[in-house]
């Protein structure tokens, strides 16, 4: 058996010698009874994990699926409900519609009396192209010391995508109305003694405000450390602001307040832009 054996290695070594290169004979393991017996250890394998595996918790439960029923406990009803908080958090300006409804169950209401509760899905589901259902009111959890046994589902209602976009169109158009009747006002403050050239200045910037509707309020008084204007300059920077106010069709919303040479108010307001 030991010839045998022997023979078996001497001829493979011959082809080895013929048909490889040296370099490569020399990188050829030894058969095992070459090998002392001592020198065979056993091999471990060695795996890092791209990811742990999830966290198990009671009962053999995932961390995901503990973490839910933390939050079920928390809130005391399935977190996909969605509740006017939830609505409120979201950063939407509006309550969610299609897809972005994540309640298991809604009532529905399609020109008629609520129904339900149905599946989201399932009403998803059934669709036309050119409907959407949106969110009209949230889902209310049940409260036994509010008189309330059993929730509220959401109640959802289908609309034409048609009529949500002529609702839109209306609705920024009335934003639109609300902001151009929203008067701005501003304030402007002059000295008696206040320059020629400056006081030109002031007077077309405030010409500009009166000219748009805005609400201008103006205060003239004395310049601390600086030179004092008489009485008669004083006056004559009255009537250029009156002159400058009635050449912009604006008017005083009340009398002034002070006198001239003083601290003085102006509370003018200009004609409003349709």
């Amino acid at each position: 058996m030991r010839a045998t054996t022997q023979c078996i290695n001497t001829s493979r070594r011959a082809l080895c010698r013929v048909f490889l290169p040296p370099i490569e004979q020399t990188m050829l393991p030894l058969p095992l009874f070459f090998l002392p017996c001592q020198s065979v250890t056993k091999l471990h394998q060695v795996r890092s994990y791209a990811s742990k595996p999830p966290a198990r918790g009671p009962r053999g439960r995932t961390a995901v699926a503990a973490s839910e029923q933390v939050a079920h406990e928390e809130r005391g009803f399935d977190k996909r409900f969605t509740t006017q908080k939830d609505i409120d958090n979201s950063g939407r300006s509006r309550p969610p519609q299609n897809d972005e409804i994540t309640d298991p169950l809604i009532m529905v209401i399609d020109n008629a009396e609520p129904e339900g509760p149905f599946p989201t899905r399932h009403v998803l589901a059934k669709l036309n192209p050119d409907e959407l259902l949106r969110m009209i009111q949230p889902y209310i959890p049940a409260d036994s010391s509010k008189n309330r046994p059993k929730p509220q589902y959401a109640l959802c209602k289908i609309f034409s995508k048609a009529e949500e976009l002529e609702r839109l169109k209306q609705l920024r158009e009335k934003k639109k109305a609300e902001s151009a009747k929203k008067i701005k006002s501003k304030e402007l403050e002059l000295t008696w003694a206040i320059s020629e050239h400056d006081l030109a200045t002031k007077m077309r910037q405030m010409g500009r405000f009166l000219a748009k509707g805005y609400k201008v309020e103006v205060l003239v008084a004395r310049k601390k450390g600086g030179r004092q204007a008489s009485m008669e300059e004083a006056e004559k920077l009255v009537k250029s602001l009156q002159a400058e106010v009635e050449k912009n069709e604006g008017r005083e919303t009340k009398p002034s307040s002070g006198a001239a040479g003083g601290t003085m108010r102006f509370f003018l307001e200009g004609k409003l832009v349709k």
